[in-house]
């Protein structure tokens, strides 16, 4: 009861407080210097486990689902109790005259820092490895717009943390969540292959499917397999980038086998045309021997030469898979594209936050 009524904060109010609220939570990460470190030396022994897997001669496909998947990771292993564990303070202050938006924008802010952090000791050693030519990883304008997608899809994970931070009742509720979160990345991301039916639907959901797309758009890459590649027949993989890799080289080899065919057809007939008309000589000349003989004709016919075969056709040598395939990657998302990919991941972004600001307003009335 001796609780003073709330009044509204305005602009400037929000803003200072918002102010103030990231300052204080700066200093209370800031104390625990070990947890820190612990955050921040993760990304590099990360890049040199993912050196330590990636072949020279493999498609960059892991690499691009790393930073995807540890992206989402970061973000939301690092927010999924920030809310919950101080809900005693939270409590309080919400009492007194701590605005929701302010509070959750202080979250965003401070730990948008870190987990970018995070990214970029990540990124930039993965990128240093390539530029230097010892581990391919390729991407438009040094992987910068990379390097954006990440941000975006570690932004995703903050949103989502604090969402699970916002409706569970204990700190190891959230952390149990966090694996229930990146197992479904992991399995409809589409690291097992071009997804289908219903694992197709599923990956859409995920916000590491739009950004291990993104990532494979901006590598300038070609692929090994496109969706449409199952019916081949009934498609012209002639023209450039029409088919992957493994449907074009099919497509070049069947075309190979159906001309082979047509000049072994056509050796053939020609082959027999000949005779027909060496055999027709032939009857002639019988016929005219006979008559030179009994004096019909005066001089003896000359007899005809047998054709000459003519060379063999030659066939052109089966195309094979190269060995190195570092120039491409498995395959892009047959309903994703770079920009729509973006906008996605953009747009997951607010909903999750409008989502936590939702669920906070709701325990409040509760």
């Amino acid at each position: 009861s001796g609780v003073q009524k709330k009044r509204s904060l305005g602009i400037f109010g929000s803003i200072r407080q918002f102010l103030t609220l990231s300052r204080r939570y700066w200093e209370v990460l800031f104390r625990d210097k070990l947890n820190l470190f612990i955050l921040f030396v993760q990304s590099p022994i990360i890049a040199f486990l993912v050196f330590l897997v990636m072949g020279d001669d493999q498609p960059r496909d892991f690499a691009y689902f790393v930073l995807s998947l540890v992206a989402v990771w970061f973000g939301t292993s690092v927010s999924a109790r920030e809310i919950i564990r101080e809900r005693p303070v939270y409590n309080r202050e919400r009492m007194v005259n701590l605005g929701l938006l302010p509070y959750v924008m202080s979250k965003l802010f401070v730990l948008g820092f870190i987990v970018g952090l995070q990214c970029l000791f990540l990124f930039v050693p993965l990128k240093f490895l390539d530029l230097v030519g010892i581990m391919p990883m390729p991407g438009d304008l040094l992987g910068i717009p990379q390097f954006w997608a990440m941000l975006l899809t570690a932004g995703v994970g903050i949103a989502l943390g604090l969402l699970i931070s916002a409706l569970v009742k204990t700190s190891e509720m959230a952390t149990s969540l966090v694996p229930l979160i990146l197992i479904p990345q992991i399995l409809f991301s589409g690291l097992v292959g071009v997804p289908s039916g219903l694992n197709k639907v599923a990956g859409l959901l995920m916000p590491a499917t739009w950004a291990f797309d993104t990532m494979k758009e901006f590598s300038g890459l070609k692929v090994l397999r496109e969706d449409g590649d199952k019916d081949i027949d009934n498609k012209d993989c002639s023209k450039e980038g029409a088919c992957g890799l493994y449907k074009k080289v099919e497509y070049d080899n069947k075309q190979i086998i159906e001309k082979a065919k047509k000049d072994i057809s056509d050796y053939r007939d020609d082959a027999k045309k000949d005779m027909d008309r060496y055999k027709d000589k032939m009857d002639d000349y019988q016929d005219d021997m006979g008559k030179y003989q009994t004096g019909q004709l005066s001089s003896k016919p000359v007899k005809p030469k047998p054709p000459e075969l003519k060379a063999v056709p030659t066939i052109d040598p089966a195309k094979e898979i190269p060995k190195d395939l570092s120039g491409f990657v498995d395959f892009f998302h047959p309903w994703m594209n770079e920009i729509l990919n973006q906008l996605v991941l953009m747009l997951m972004f607010f909903i999750l936050v409008f989502a936590a600001l939702i669920v906070l307003r709701m325990q409040d009335i509760a």
